[in-house]
């Protein structure tokens, strides 16, 4: 301790160092379908903390980790078809931590347990500007062919925070197998319109994401929409996006 210019005491404090999961991990290669985009990023995440996507490193996983690791090894434990993680995923599926709830959820589901979509439809409930599952929950019940959360994926693209409208551009692409059936509440579902909201949002990250999905997307849906955003847009880097799209041999 010192003093500071007026005579009082000053506290110092000794350097401290927080210790986090390693979040740099690398973009999915640009042949990868957009449906696999969540597969190879939870994949990753676990690599670059040093666990590797070998069966009984992502059990153990399971059981060591919490938070962001814990929820990408519930993801991996699905998209490996990891049978012996049931029981573990059935705690985490009941369990406090939000996140990793709807991951195991979903992760049972792509395992043959069906009882566990209860889980993402109770997600839905929850606002979307406070918690990531319920966002993650519309996304995954698309991904199952249930469209329960597209009104929960509207309140997402119209939120106060670019990372509640984030993960709602992200689940968008998931529901164009449902584009104008009747919604739960009786609308039809319109994926160009929620494709146009993303690509007017003010935030070049969430332009970005939408343009990408648009390379998979539907040659009838996407072409209108990439050549609005290319008569209109002045960025270059999301135009070079929208050129990308338009000239990829995604479905026609």
């Amino acid at each position: 301790m010192g003093d500071d210019a007026e005579g009082g005491e000053v506290v110092e404090f000794p350097d401290m160092h927080f210790e986090g999961p390693n979040l740099d991990v690398p973009a999915p290669p640009p042949d990868l379908p957009y449906e696999c985009y969540d597969d190879h990023n939870a994949l990753a995440l676990l690599n670059a903390n040093a666990i590797r996507a070998a069966p009984g490193d992502v059990l153990a996983a399971l059981d060591g980790q919490t938070g962001i690791l814990l929820a990408a090894a519930a993801h991996a434990a699905g998209s490996l078809g990891l049978a012996g993680a049931v029981p573990r995923l059935q705690e985490l599926a009941g369990g406090p931590d939000d996140q990793a709830a709807v991951e195991a959820a979903y992760a049972l589901a792509r395992l043959g347990r069906d009882d566990a979509t209860g889980v993402l439809h109770e997600a839905l409930a929850r606002p979307v500007d406070a918690y990531l599952s319920p966002l993650l929950a519309a996304h995954f019940l698309a991904r199952l062919g249930d469209p329960a959360g597209l009104p929960v994926v509207r309140a997402g693209l119209a939120g106060e925070f670019v990372a509640s409208r984030m993960l709602a551009c992200k689940a968008l692409l998931s529901f164009v197998p449902f584009d104008a059936m009747p919604g739960r509440t009786g609308e039809a579902v319109d994926v160009a319109a929620l494709f146009e909201q993303a690509l007017r949002d003010g935030d070049q990250g969430m332009q970005g994401e939408a343009l990408v999905q648009l390379r998979w997307a539907p040659r009838a849906l996407a072409t209108p929409l990439l050549e609005r955003f290319l008569a209109t847009s002045d960025d270059e880097l999301l135009r070079g996006y929208a050129r990308e799209a338009l000239e990829s041999p995604g479905p026609r």
